[in-house]
């Protein structure tokens, strides 16, 4: 690694990036990649600079702009062995973002040898393009195997040599997995039939959880906005998605050991109905005495009210 500044290094991925031939025109001549992209640069845009003005011209095959394009396309798709990627000159992915805003506050455009220049735009692009270079180049890691794991890989095989139209030696991902595993758990304590109110459903995200970590341990939680969950009250006529802050409760029932339902006991206390403060702070307390916090804020909701009835006179 040179013991240059990163300053010198980005100076160094521009230059040899933007000085680098890209293709040849109809005459033979090579088209640079800085040129390429400042002809492409200089085409009108609507108002908005959503949209070209014309499209037609910009992709036109022998164009010098049409050239720029089919470069960024690309080095989306497949490696570009001479591009200089900001790693190879030493810079972090954070350094090279970090080098290109301090470029831009501080200089009008980028010179380039021979008295060029470009505007500042095409820094963004070359940012892109060693984007897509990198993620092509850096090979993909692989899944950490462990003895048990390896263990449980050999077993599904020789199942599959045995029962081949049976046992598929594929593995699903974690959401198709817990989606069997939620919905065969559900039909084996749950109901949908049944009489009374219904079930609280952060109550059964909870009864869930514990399934899970009872049996799989802690390293997996369901969440409310996870898709096995969803799937889940989909398949209970729920969609909460469309219910954006609706908490009421599902049509479900927990079975007994004769799979007959067992009626809903209401354990929360809402405000409304026959259940007054003091009975919920009762039910809340569970005879235990007020702490001070508990106590100040009985207080401050007395006196609100208080005042609230006296400015409504």
């Amino acid at each position: 690694m040179s013991k240059d500044g990163m300053h010198a290094q980005f100076r160094r991925f521009l230059v040899n990036n933007l000085c680098h031939n890209i293709s040849q025109n109809e005459e033979g001549e090579e088209i640079k990649l800085w040129e390429a992209y400042k002809q492409f640069s200089e085409l009108k845009w609507n108002e908005s600079t959503s949209l070209l003005e014309d499209p037609i011209s910009a992709c036109k095959t022998n164009a010098v702009h049409s050239h720029f394009l089919d470069f960024m396309l690309k080095t989306e798709k497949e490696n570009v062995p001479w591009f200089l990627v900001s790693r190879q000159c030493g810079l972090s992915d954070a350094n090279l973002k970090r080098c290109s805003n301090h470029f831009k506050q501080r200089f009008m455009y980028v010179a380039l040898p021979n008295n060029k220049r470009v505007d500042l735009g095409i820094l963004e692009y070359l940012i892109q393009i060693n984007q897509y270079q990198l993620n092509i180049r850096l090979p993909k890691s692989k899944p950490i195997l462990t003895m048990h794991t390896a263990r449980l890989m050999r077993q599904l095989y020789i199942l599959h040599q045995k029962h081949p139209n049976l046992v598929p030696y594929t593995v699903d991902n974690d959401v198709e997995q817990f989606k069997i595993i939620l919905w065969n758990w559900f039909e084996t304590n749950y109901t949908t039939k049944g009489e009374g109110i219904g079930y609280p459903r952060r109550q059964l995200l909870e009864e869930a959880n514990d399934m899970i970590t009872n049996i799989f341990g802690s390293n997996k939680l369901m969440y409310c906005h996870d898709e096995s969950w969803r799937d889940l009250l989909r398949k209970l006529g729920v969609d909460d998605t469309l219910q954006k802050g609706s908490y009421l409760r599902l049509s479900v029932w927990k079975k007994d050991c004769h799979g007959m339902f067992i009626p809903n006991q209401r354990k929360s206390c809402g405000p409304a109905g026959e259940f007054t403060y003091s009975k919920r702070k009762r039910h809340r307390l569970k005879n235990r005495a007020e702490t001070k916090k508990e106590k100040d804020t009985a207080r401050k909701k007395l006196e609100n009210s208080k005042k609230k009835r006296r400015m409504e006179l």
